[in-house]
């Protein structure tokens, strides 16, 4: 939470429709990343980012601790996605990897490109949820592990070892060919 997070949330529920705005782009990272991280799919994680703040929206007055907004985001949006994952009983890995957000990006940042990058989308499709919505946080979102700790309610050392075992299971699955993916 920033500093300023606390007397956001007292202008949206004053009515302050800037501060909602101000809101959502400040959160909507959190909630499509936490969407991406059990769909797989941007799509469908754009859908449930927009969902999640329509929820936001609605239950603020119901958030007793201002410095809980980042998780509890986090946390609304990922049940919704395990909603929409549950109705439509699928995880289609399709679009494109959210992109990270970097200052000054190295240059090798874009070899990840054509069939490397589908390869990886395929893989990653595969892991089990908890795996992938580790790495999500800790790569695309690049949160540290106390943070991705104080989001999920795990502990950093758990969140730890499904980050090594899902980059040893990507590793394997990328080594094996795309084939391997499917």
């Amino acid at each position: 939470m920033t500093a300023d997070d606390a007397a956001l949330i007292r202008r949206v529920l004053a009515g302050d429709n800037a501060a909602y705005g101000a809101l959502v782009e400040r959160y909507w990272r959190h909630a499509h990343g936490s969407a991406y991280a059990v769909l797989g799919n941007a799509g469908d994680a754009e859908e449930i980012a927009q969902e999640t703040f329509v929820q936001v929206y609605e239950k603020l007055s119901s958030l007793r601790e201002p410095g809980a907004l980042s998780s509890w985001v986090w946390r609304i949006a990922r049940d919704t996605a395990l909603k929409h994952l549950r109705k439509h009983k699928r995880l289609t890995p399709t679009g494109e990897l959210p992109e990270p957000h970097r200052a000054h990006e190295p240059p090798e940042a874009a070899l990840l490109a054509g069939e490397e990058k589908s390869a990886l989308l395929a893989a990653l499709g595969t892991l089990p949820d908890d795996m992938r919505e580790a790495l999500q946080m800790r790569y695309w979102e690049e949160l540290d592990y106390d943070a991705m700790a104080d989001r999920t309610g795990v502990s950093a050392a758990a969140l730890y070892q499904r980050v090594c075992r899902g980059l040893k299971r990507l590793r394997e699955i990328l080594e094996r060919g795309p084939e391997a993916a499917t």
